[in-house]
């Protein structure tokens, strides 16, 4: 993407980055060596972390042996926010997922 981009609603300055989303993820076993809930295992029970979001896209070939299904493939999700209005703009890249 162009590095020197002009906002479609203000016209101004577009700075290039990436949406992220915080993520809680449960622990599986929330129980104290002792037995019970402690304060201990209560705050161990969540984790927390950050997530890109992705695009998926179905690519029109069909996979699979016995049931077949649509193949996807997952797209980068990459925008530009407005320095000035906030405005963003979203863009799929081509650029695969690992």
């Amino acid at each position: 993407m162009d590095s020197s981009k002009a906002c479609p609603k203000c016209g101004g300055e577009m700075r290039q980055g990436e949406m992220l989303f915080d993520v809680s993820i449960m622990m599986s076993n929330p129980m104290s060596p002792l037995g019970g809930f402690s304060a201990y295992s209560a705050a161990a029970m969540s984790d927390h972390t950050t997530a890109s979001p992705h695009w998926e896209e179905k690519t029109g070939r069909r996979k699979g042996f016995i049931l077949k299904s649509d193949e996807k493939k997952k797209l980068i999700v990459d925008g530009y926010r407005c320095k000035l209005c906030g405005y963003i703009e979203l863009y799929a890249t081509e650029e695969k997922l690992e």
